[in-house]
């Protein structure tokens, strides 16, 4: 398939070959000046930032959008049972018109969303601040963000305990709590680094865990601690903070170790409970809500009618989507009548996500694992997985997976480990004319610390011969040093295609991390930062994001 390439200007320069931006370091910046939102006690109000512009597909021309100021997300509320939940996301933020494209070209995205005030369990209030401003160039490090939206596939989320991944990003990378349950977010510090410092000095005599890593993009689609998933029927675990302790350009870091039942994906706790009843689509609030139209709601008592064992026929948990939008209400309308357990006082989720690929979309993700932590089972996984953390069925995900797994049947070549895709009911290294073992995807050896990367375009954009079965792409590089190499499909250096039965897509948009998209939990690894585009960009870009990973110094 033939790609045109983007005329480039980055770094000071104007490029347009296979190789730009090959080797562009990120730069140091003179002063920080992002506009980050602040960060008080309790409420968390999101910077006001103009929005990236709108973007395109291959073949799209580029539109010039421009982003709205976001309302303040509202503070958590405890109900000093469960703990302290996060405050909701503001939202409204206004979204910049769209590029107009050959090939679906995206809508500019609209401004930032404030990250809500954290609540600890007991009733003791964090220090949860607000996202700063992700999407438009700013006066730090370059970050792989800012080289995605340079090529017209912009960040849909951007997720790090390392490192900022757009140069205008000064906000919190994630947050840490005490054993006194107490929390603190942990911003970006020197030179675009965590700022581990203030982390060491919070968690000084005391155990501390990482219950949130906040979005940096735009969206702010936040990974929480999961609070259910059919194989986590009582809910995950937080990483320990200090578990995971390397060196990045010099600076102390930290990642997210794998260890028992540590689980991430995306959502939110609504304020106070709600009232539902068995064949009605109004939920009744006991708080006020401001939702939009198509919000995805989960009820915690809804979670009793999918117990263990009972899946695939006899789980009825399921995500519903509000009919309207509402504003301050207490009351709103489901789309779907509710079919679980009748509850007058259900905990409430929000698990909506915003500018993420869904069905069919084409997108791109990428994550830096640590190299020499790894394991023989199912699922170590970043990216696209279901809204409801139940397995709804082949397609339904598209997420990195980092193992040494052969569980569900397949391979790659040698003992592994291998760079695959969890697509949902196996992890795939490939599809080679039916045969389990994909040979030509190599075993990752001697790299201490490994890019992945996985591409899946929609099916008409495939290139000839796989329009009818679907496309993906995987790639892996040592994060330290040195160019990227394909890893499916290794023998044509181009997509290969999907399995029988997984094109198309059915992606639903939700995120997850160190987990299957059901909460699958035997997984091992260690994870440090990851994105998620929306469209999938050319191989150029690939190369140019696996130099700003090196560049940036891991293990040095």
């Amino acid at each position: 398939m033939t790609r045109t390439l983007p005329l480039v200007t980055l770094c000071g320069l104007t490029l347009l070959t296979a190789g730009w931006l090959e080797g562009c370091a990120p730069g140091r910046p003179a002063s920080t000046t992002g506009t980050g939102g602040s960060s008080p006690t309790g409420d968390g109000t999101g910077g006001d930032a103009s929005g990236s512009g709108g973007s395109t597909a291959s073949g799209g021309t580029v539109g010039t959008g421009e982003g709205g100021s976001t309302t303040s997300g509202a503070g958590g509320v405890s109900d000093g049972n469960t703990g302290g939940s996060s405050g909701m996301a503001g939202h409204d933020g206004t979204t910049g018109s769209g590029g107009a494209s050959n090939k679906g070209g995206s809508t500019g995205a609209g401004g930032t969303v404030g990250s809500g005030g954290t609540v600890g369990a007991g009733g003791t209030v964090g220090t949860g601040g607000s996202s700063a401003t992700g999407g438009m160039m700013g006066t730090g490090p370059t970050g792989p963000c800012d080289i995605y939206a340079m090529a017209g596939t912009p960040c849909g989320a951007a997720h790090s305990t390392v490192r900022a991944l757009y140069s205008s990003y000064t906000g919190p990378l994630y947050q840490v709590q005490r054993s006194d349950k107490t929390t603190k977010d942990i911003m970006v510090g020197p030179s675009g680094f965590a700022d581990t410092a203030t982390q060491d000095s919070f968690c000084s005599g005391s155990t501390c865990t990482i219950p949130i890593i906040y979005d940096q993009s735009p969206n702010g689609n936040h990974l929480r601690v999961t609070w259910f998933a059919y194989w986590l029927q009582t809910g995950g675990n937080p990483a320990t903070a200090t578990a995971a302790r390397i060196t990045v350009g010099g600076h102390t870091v930290y990642g997210i170790k794998s260890g028992t039942n540590v689980a991430y994906r995306t959502g939110v706790q609504l304020s106070g409970t709600a009232s539902i009843s068995k064949g009605s689509s109004t939920v009744t609030f006991s708080m006020p809500q401001t939702l939009p139209a198509n919000s995805v709601l989960l009820f915690k008592d809804n979670a009793k009618d999918c117990p263990s064992n009972s899946w695939p026929n006899n789980c009825n948990f399921k995500a519903y989507y509000t009919s309207a939008a509402i504003n301050a209400a207490t009351t709103v309308t489901l789309t779907a009548s509710y079919s679980g357990s009748s509850s007058s006082s259900t905990v409430v989720w929000n698990h909506t996500t915003k500018g993420l690929a869904t069905g069919d979309q084409a997108e791109a993700e990428y994550s830096v694992f640590d190299g020499k932590t790894y394991g023989q089972w199912c699922c170590f996984d970043y990216g696209n997985a279901e809204l409801s953390g139940i397995d709804e069925g082949n397609a339904t995900m598209e997420a990195i997976s980092w193992a040494a797994d052969t569980q569900f049947g397949q391979s790659g070549g040698g003992s592994g480990p291998w760079i695959g895709a969890d697509l949902e009911n196996g992890m795939f290294e490939g599809y080679d004319n039916g045969s389990a073992k994909v040979a030509s995807n190599t075993s990752v050896s001697g790299w201490p610390y490994v890019t992945a990367m996985l591409k899946g375009l929609s099916a008409g954009q495939c290139p000839a011969g796989l329009t009818s079965s679907g496309c993906f792409a995987l790639k892996g590089g040592n994060a330290t040093s040195g160019k990227l190499q394909w890893k499916w499909n290794a023998n044509t250096s181009n997509y290969g295609a999907r399995p029988p039965g997984y094109s198309p897509q059915k992606k639903a948009g939700a995120i997850i991390l160190a987990t299957g998209g059901d909460g699958s939990n035997t997984g091992t690894g260690i994870w440090f930062e990851g994105a998620m585009t929306l469209g999938a960009p050319p191989d150029s870009v690939d190369d140019a994001v696996q130099a700003n990973i090196v560049a940036a110094g891991y293990g040095k």
